[in-house]
């Protein structure tokens, strides 16, 4: 007997409802098992598929083509009602990276990890516009490697992380990397993450420098607080919390302890709207702790979240 029909036999007495309770438990608890039960029967397959395909993560040139050739024989609206969850670690081809953000247009949340300049020059920004019910974007790795562009947001964001390689304390309009639109080549940065106006919570991922004070960054993370009364702008954002995740070794008397330290206090000190500037120490990798957070684990935001309702309720008293 085979094992599909002995499958059957174990299985034909239950209610159908409880089998979909089972094979569902079984795929969202083991992304191999849910594989493996899409082979079972056309029921399974019809229970597991949304599963599989609810958080998709693309890490290299081969992914990107085997995900491509698997949605190519679904409807096109299964992926763009299904994938709620994306992460795009592969290079390239940006080609490829382009067709699948297209065919994701349901995508609650998006990973970048390809180099968005280039993207840019090559795709425009049209499927990232076109994301009209994303949530969160994190732009990761070599993403902003040579600056960011807000343009390459998608409009409907609240949550925003940026990994950025360096703060220039030189340039006080635009200290964050962002890179030159083509729309408006001469608005500073701050004029154009003004024009996000969905944002609520900024993560901002960088590498300190021990040529830079950890304080020195403070000014403009209180401009950006303060956009929403200072920009003469239609609607600018109202930043709930900005969330500084500084990179390094915690090690020990590692310095990167101490630099979270002193911008927390620092931002306590000032009060008022400083107090939504909350400091950590970044995670070992940026893009597990997304996958993470998509999957059910801790947020991304919940221990910012914390500080901030703790402080809040410390400056009532």
């Amino acid at each position: 007997m085979s094992s599909a029909a002995e499958t059957r036999l174990v299985f034909s007495n239950l209610p159908a409802e409880l089998l979909r309770d089972i094979f569902e438990h079984a795929a969202t608890s083991d992304p191999a098992t849910a594989r493996t039960l899409t082979l079972v029967s056309s029921a399974a397959r019809h229970w597991v598929d949304p599963i599989l395909y609810e958080t998709v993560v693309l890490s290299s040139a081969r992914s990107l083509r085997s995900f491509l050739t698997a949605i190519s024989q679904r409807p096109a609206d299964f992926v763009r009602n299904t994938v709620k969850h994306l992460g795009i670690f592969a290079l390239g081809p940006v080609q490829s990276i382009d067709r699948v953000i297209n065919a994701c247009r349901g995508v609650q949340s998006l990973a970048c990890g390809f180099h968005l300049p280039g993207y840019k020059q090559v795709q425009g920004t049209g499927a990232l516009q076109a994301l009209k019910g994303s949530r969160e974007q994190h732009l990761l790795g070599l993403s902003c490697r040579d600056g960011w562009d807000t343009a390459l947001v998608a409009p409907s964001v609240t949550h925003l992380r940026i990994h950025l390689t360096s703060y220039n304390t030189g340039d006080p309009t635009s200290p964050f990397g962002f890179a030159l639109g083509t729309d408006s080549p001469r608005e500073s940065g701050l004029k154009r993450l003004a024009s996000l106006s969905t944002l609520t919570h900024l993560a901002i991922v960088y590498r300190y420098s021990s040529a830079t004070p950890p304080t020195a960054i403070l000014p403009a993370l209180q401009q950006l607080l303060s956009l929403s009364e200072t920009h003469d702008g239609a609607s600018p954002p109202r930043l709930e919390i900005i969330l500084i995740q500084v990179l390094g070794s915690t090690t020990g008397a590692s310095p990167v302890n101490t630099v979270v330290q002193n911008l927390n206090s620092a931002a306590e000190e000032a009060g008022g709207l400083a107090l939504r500037i909350v400091a950590e120490c970044a995670p070992a990798s940026v893009v597990r702790q997304w996958e993470s957070a998509v999957k059910g684990g801790p947020g991304v935001w919940e221990h910012a979240e914390n500080v901030l309702r703790r402080r809040l309720a410390a400056a009532e008293q």
